[in-house]
């Protein structure tokens, strides 16, 4: 379960790759129908939560993505301290991969502040503080050529009303 994925370690370029893995449709279905039967019975496992959770978020699928990162929302509210660690790196991945960048972030940081020292987490920490850098920039080059647009607009639409407010105190003077 967890420790698999914490044992590997990426280089920071290679975050993607965390980010862009996909569990197999078999996995998923295996998990999805033993998560199933044991909602049925009302005896639900935390480990079968988990991995169900796990593979929705591993889903190029967003709404899959959204259930399982509401699941490990869940799981982190019930579970015991590890659980709930790794739903925070977890939700932290699921957040990042719906470009929900301000809450990834709150999440990592919130994994960091239990574990320190985990690579993996640090990574997807500066990973998710490049990708806000870049939203950031893009979003005030986005306002800053509004600004600029609108602003002209507004002169061009400025100067056609003085125009033509000039224009019309001709019209009336010479009519008179």
């Amino acid at each position: 379960m967890a420790t698999e994925a914490r044992s590997l370690v990426l280089p920071i370029e290679d975050m993607k790759t965390l980010l862009n893995h996909n569990v197999p449709v078999e996995d998923r279905a295996t998990y999805q129908l033993q998560y199933e039967a044991e909602v049925a019975s009302n005896n639900i496992d935390f480990q079968t939560k988990f991995q169900y959770a796990f593979c929705l978020i591993h889903s190029s699928n967003r709404n899959d993505i959204k259930k399982g990162a509401l699941m490990f929302e869940e799981i982190f509210k019930e579970g015991n301290e590890e659980i709930k660690r790794d739903s925070l790196f977890y939700l932290a991945v699921a957040e990042t991969k719906q470009k929900n960048y301000c809450s990834a972030q709150k999440y990592a940081k919130a994994f960091l502040s239990v574990e320190p020292t985990n690579i993996q987490a640090q990574q997807l920490d500066v990973y998710i503080q490049k990708q806000l850098k870049k939203d950031g920039l893009t979003g005030m080059a986005l306002f800053g050529a509004a600004t600029i647009f609108g602003g002209a607009a507004a002169i061009v639409v400025g100067s056609l009303a003085v125009g033509a407010a000039l224009g019309y105190s001709l019209v009336k003077r010479k009519g008179q």
